[in-house]
């Protein structure tokens, strides 16, 4: 198993979190010398000695400053070593999640991941930021105050921490209790994002079908799972609160009756009692405190530990590979077999080739692997069984994205970042210019259209580019598959969508983009691809029938049929 990032990087600055505990130290001696200071000059009175008031006083402020000099540096190490760490750790899950295989993201719901990315994390900075200086200063504090009070009786140390092993048992129940409630509190909270992402993101349909009421039943039933949760955690969090004041209180009363007979037996004197009372306040809050903090860093821990999670998760395979070996095929299938559950293969033994500069069509009926061809074609996945070579180098040996950049994507699900148009065509190629974007959006028809729009290249498309319409998105990201400029063009039905209308200008931006290019393209209807060179006839995911479409048609088979039922 990996080793934990985020203990990983509390390493990193572990100098910090050193110096820290070292000025705690010194804060926690500055407080026991101020105040056996304080019981000497006591004694001194009572026995008739004189007390030399100005040394008294000066060392008295020395202590005094060096305690506030101690407490502020300690306050400045804690915060430094809390937020490089924070940011240490924010960066590495970020570079994280772009660097996940596809997989993970179909097998982890949007909201479980928003929540990690956000709340979560929150947590760890919360753990850092304000528990952990606080157990570091209490379990320093109170191991100096120990050792104070054990030089001035050891008899009266071991009866202060009589109440210690049952101060563990009881913070061992609540960790156990409060940890199983943090999870399920975790995990409601997901659901909820997930419903409540579900429902903005389908918000149209939702409408359209008056399905309100259903999602806002199944919401107001999560909520209520997690605030049936979150009774059950306040509950266990209030009984640890009054648990700990009676083990506050129960030190203090044993302490103090065994003082006041250490005091008659002649064992300590009137000061060193003095100088005991001032200190068994600072130890006992923070003896008993400290298991409780405790209790409090094991729930953000259980945030942590989801983080780690993601940082666990299977990074994407890639080789080191930046050049292909071949010019004749740009992509080939040799025996693939692929399936995104083990026992259901979605494609079995699938073998084919597309030459440089030829376009190739699949179609079949719904669920025949189209959509999983292009999903290995972009290396999203790799295959089960049999290779897949891009310009006759094994996928695998690739690195990732040098063949990613041979490969260019023209989708029917357009998808827009809420940004300008401008940005939105740039992110193809990120070093591109000004008139570079602009010559692209002139190959796509789009230019004169943005020109039109008050504010030109800077007009924001919304989120998912919502305040565009489908052919205006289509063609935005046909101009970005322009600046790309890769040799192979992937299409998955770009027409699909739009009016008759928009589906010639859009057909007419594909050809010029098409042009001395390699094409795969998903078919739906078959008319958009009677010119491809070669159309593959996909069937329960192996190649049924393959030909031109005159070939295909004269053979009578499967595409004739299809062909036939598109025409009727």
């Amino acid at each position: 198993m990996r080793k934990n990032v985020f203990l990983r990087c509390v390493l990193r600055y572990s100098p910090l979190f050193i110096l820290e505990l070292v000025l705690s130290w010194i804060l926690a001696r500055t407080v026991v010398e101020g105040n056996r200071l304080i019981g000497t000059a006591v004694d001194q009175l009572l026995s008739g000695a004189d007390v030399e008031y100005a040394s008294f006083l000066v060392f008295l402020l020395i202590l005094t400053a060096a305690g506030a000099l101690a407490a502020f540096m300690k306050s400045l190490a804690a915060s430094f070593f809390s937020l490089r760490v924070q940011v240490r750790y924010r960066t590495m899950v970020a570079e994280k999640l772009y660097g996940l295989e596809y997989r993970y993201f179909d097998e982890n719901g949007s909201g479980t991941v928003i929540n990690k990315m956000n709340s979560d994390i929150a947590e760890a900075d919360a753990l850092l930021g304000e528990n952990l200086p606080t157990v570091c200063q209490e379990a320093v504090s109170a191991a100096t105050y120990a050792v104070y009070v054990g030089g001035l009786s050891l008899r009266l140390l071991l009866v202060m921490l009589v109440c210690y092993p049952v101060v563990l048992w009881i913070t061992n129940y609540v960790v156990k209790k409060l940890t199983s409630l943090k999870k399920v509190f975790r995990q409601k909270t997901d659901r909820i994002t997930e419903i409540a992402q579900d429902c903005m993101s389908g918000i149209l349909v939702l409408r359209a079908f008056g399905a309100e009421e259903y999602f806002g039943e199944k919401l107001g039933r999560a909520a209520d799972e997690l605030v049936e949760n979150e009774e059950k955690r306040t509950r266990t969090s209030n009984n640890a609160i009054l648990i700990r004041r009676i083990l506050g209180w129960l030190p203090n009363i044993i302490c103090a009756v065994y003082a006041y007979v250490l005091v008659v037996n002649g064992s300590i004197s009137i000061g060193g009692l003095m100088t005991f009372i001032l200190i068994l306040g600072r130890f006992v809050e923070a003896f008993v405190g400290l298991p409780f903090d405790i209790v409090e860093a094991r729930e953000h821990w259980v945030c942590i530990r989801r983080v780690e999670d993601i940082l666990r998760a299977e990074d994407e395979e890639s080789g080191s590979e930046t050049e292909g070996i071949s010019a004749e095929d740009a992509v080939s299938f040799e025996g693939v077999s692929f399936g995104y559950s083990e026992g259901l293969p979605v494609l079995k033994n699938l073998s084919f080739r597309i030459p440089v500069g030829r376009t190739v069509a699949f179609v079949g009926d719904s669920g025949g692997g189209k959509s999983t061809v292009f999903r290995l074609l972009c290396g999203f996945y790799r295959p089960d069984e049999g290779k897949y070579l891009l310009y006759g180098r094994d996928f695998k040996e690739w690195d990732v994205e040098s063949a990613r950049e041979r490969i260019a994507l023209v989708s029917q699900n357009v998808f827009l970042f809420p940004d300008t148009i401008r940005a939105n065509v740039a992110y193809a190629r990120g070093e591109a210019g000004e008139e570079e974007i602009r010559e692209a959006c002139r190959n796509a028809g789009i230019h004169d259209f943005i020109m039109g729009l008050p504010e030109g290249y800077d007009t924001k498309v919304g989120e998912r580019g919502v305040l565009l319409s489908g052919g205006e998105r289509q063609r935005i990201s046909i101009a970005r598959a322009f600046l790309k400029n890769a040799p192979v063009l992937l299409m998955d039905e770009p027409t699909s969508a739009v009016d008759v209308e928009t589906e010639g200008q859009i057909q007419k931006a594909l050809e010029r983009l098409s042009q001395g290019r390699t094409c795969v393209v998903i078919a739906h209807r078959l008319s958009t691809v009677r010119h491809a060179d070669t159309i593959l006839v996909l069937k329960d995911g192996a190649v049924a029938e393959s030909g031109s479409h005159e070939e295909l048609l004269a053979a009578g088979g499967v595409y004739a049929s299809m062909y036939g039922k598109e025409e009727a």
